[in-house]
């Protein structure tokens, strides 16, 4: 398929995902591919101080990316991996978290309604993090924030963002089946959710938009990729091509990223952050990464997991059939993403390693044949 088809592709994927005219779906698209990733975004700090303690009424002593100073960076974090996520230092009050989205201020009502999820979980009693303030969201120059409490604790991993503790994993999988059993409610916890944020919201959705967001990486790449990365380049486009997006599956508030990296505090009162994605949608996805992440460390991690999760949440026939597919949804995601940015440094993928190779396949049918042996016993 020639750049300019691929490229039309992923518009009509994203124009159908969103209900949008070609021609939106189009500068959405164009935009996304022009713009850094939400989370490698540097913040403009200069003057946000000012803004926060003009529209809080509070004294600011420092604003900085939470992973910058190692008394604060949460254990387990890279350096630089969290440039949008800043902790802001009171020296008459607890530390505040402030998130700066690179949505523009047409979108502030994607991150308010974070703001109301985030108050209907308090309501319900689920640890996730708390709002800062009645009116937590705010415009700094072009971009949304929202402020919430710090969770105190750093992330239940070890420095190379891994645990080994199946108690932990216990505990995550029983909080994901307790968010997945939620009553259903109106307003922003009943959007669509479940996708990765990307940049400026163009993709956040149902997780079948990571579906629409990886082909327009791909669909980014395509002009300046080498002739060694061709091959990768058209398998990882079949496979999205060909990707179950779990529609049709049974649906609940879900996470967007939910994993080790999505947690913090102690062990045994972990805290979830992070729902800039949230909403509702199929839940196996977000199950489906979990276990795919766990798996890394062994068997007895996805043991954990699905000890968890059962306690509140069982898993329907239709969902064990499909998981093969979905537990491989967020890795070609990541790999697309991969792929365009290896492209952009001049870089040549291969067929070889990387979150999504041939082997995956393999891979996610045994770990999910692995599951409905544990589900079945």
């Amino acid at each position: 398929m020639t750049q300019q088809g691929s490229f039309k592709r992923a518009v009509r994927q994203r124009a159908a995902a969103t209900g949008q005219r070609y021609t939106q779906a189009l500068a959405d698209l164009e935009q996304i591919n022009r713009s850094p990733f939400a989370r490698t975004r540097p913040v403009r700090l200069v003057g946000l101080g000012d803004h926060l303690a003009e529209r809080y009424g509070a004294t600011i002593s420092s604003v900085a990316p939470i992973d910058d100073d190692l008394a604060t960076r949460p254990r387990g974090s890279w350096p630089g991996h969290y440039p949008s996520t800043l902790y802001v230092r009171r020296p008459d009050g607890p530390p505040w978290i402030a998130r700066v989205f690179s949505s523009a201020a047409d979108r502030l009502d994607r991150v308010q309604g974070d703001a109301e999820i985030l108050r209907f979980l308090a309501e319900q009693g689920f640890p996730a993090e708390r709002l800062a303030a009645d009116d937590p969201v705010s415009i700094f120059e072009t971009s949304a924030v929202i402020i919430t409490e710090v969770v105190e604790g750093g992330r239940p991993t070890d420095a190379d963002g891994r645990s080994d503790d199946p108690a932990v994993l216990a505990e995550l999988g029983g909080l994901l089946g307790r968010l997945h059993a939620l009553p259903a409610s109106g307003g922003a916890v009943s959007r669509d959710g479940g996708a990765e944020e990307a940049d400026g919201g163009f993709y956040v959705g149902r997780p079948g938009c990571d579906l629409a967001a990886a082909m327009g990486f791909l669909a980014a790449a395509e002009a300046t990729m080498p002739k060694a990365a061709r091959e990768k380049f058209d398998w990882l486009r079949a496979q999205v091509e060909t990707a179950d997006d779990a529609e049709g599956l049974p649906e609940a508030l879900t996470h967007s990223n939910f994993h080790l990296w999505s947690a913090v505090g102690v062990p045994g009162g972990l805290t979830i952050v992070g729902w800039a994605g949230s909403g509702r949608g199929p839940r196996l996805p977000a199950l489906a990464w979990l276990l795919r992440t766990a798996a890394e460390g062994g068997p007895h991690l996805v043991d954990a997991v699905l000890r968890g999760y059962r306690e509140h949440v069982q898993l329907t026939e239709d969902e064990l059939d499909r998981l093969p597919g979905i537990l491989n949804l967020r890795p070609l995601w990541l790999a697309c993403l991969d792929l365009r940015m290896t492209v952009e440094a001049g870089g040549a993928p291969t067929m070889e390693g990387g979150w999504l190779h041939p082997g995956s396949a393999e891979h996610a049918e045994r770990l999910a044949a692995e599951v409905a042996g544990v589900l079945r016993r």
